[in-house]
């Protein structure tokens, strides 16, 4: 079922994507102490975590992994990973909060297309890269439902494609792209657990953007809250 579900949605979009965002880790704190975990499923599997080290500071960390096929086609098939880390600063005045965090993080992305920067082949071939992220995010907390819009701005930067015969550099600069998203969650055993969801776009802000994306995110998921306010 859940092959099924992955394949549905990484049909949205081109076949052959290198870059596949992942889901926003909005984690809409309400104080120090509150560490947060959650899995979720989209374009592929997404593990969030998050902790307020304080009444404004938080960190995060995510892991993304994508490996979904065509069985009817061995050669549509998508498989990409991305982890990061993120610090940042919230703050939590009633039942709305403000967010920002930064971070970095890097990942990989295979699959079947037409790759200029080895020789034009039609190929399966991995593209590596860096990526460095801007995230402002506002919205409310309220006791049963929170809401975010988390529009962040991301730097992607490719330096290496590789396949089984060759392995060659990229000397192009990093590329920009405008990802928004609406986050929801819904809160239940008192406040304890939650379940989620997520719509996403990724949008490009650079010129000749040489490797493909994923446009679209859809994720639900689960998580858990231990700390923070009721």
């Amino acid at each position: 079922m859940m092959r099924i579900l992955l394949i549905a949605l990484l049909g949205l979009t081109s076949c052959a994507p290198v870059y596949v965002p992942n889901v926003r880790n909005s984690p809409m704190f309400t104080k120090a102490g509150e560490f947060q975990g959650s899995l979720q499923v989209g374009n592929g599997v997404e593990l969030q975590a998050a902790v307020a080290v304080t009444n404004h500071l938080g960190i995060m960390g995510n892991y993304s992994f994508v490996d979904a096929s065509d069985p009817e086609n061995e050669d549509d098939y998508v498989r990409h990973k991305i982890r990061e880390v993120g610090i940042g600063y919230f703050t939590n005045p009633g039942n709305s909060f403000f967010e920002v965090f930064f971070g970095y993080g890097n990942g990989e992305g295979t699959s079947f297309d037409t790759f200029e920067f080895i020789g034009s082949q039609t190929t399966a071939a991995t593209g590596r890269y860096e990526r460095y992220f801007l995230q402002p995010a506002f919205g409310v907390n309220k006791e049963r439902m929170h809401f975010s819009f988390a529009p962040r701005f991301c730097m992607v930067d490719f330096y290496e494609f590789s396949n089984d015969l060759i392995r060659t550099s990229i000397q192009e600069d990093g590329k920009f792209f405008f990802e928004p998203a609406i986050v929801g969650r819904y809160n239940f055993a008192n406040n304890a657990l939650f379940g989620t969801f997520q719509l996403g776009a990724s949008l490009p802000l650079s010129d000749n953007i040489y490797f493909d994306r994923r446009t679209f995110q859809l994720a639900f998921g689960f998580g858990f809250r231990i700390g923070g306010a009721k």
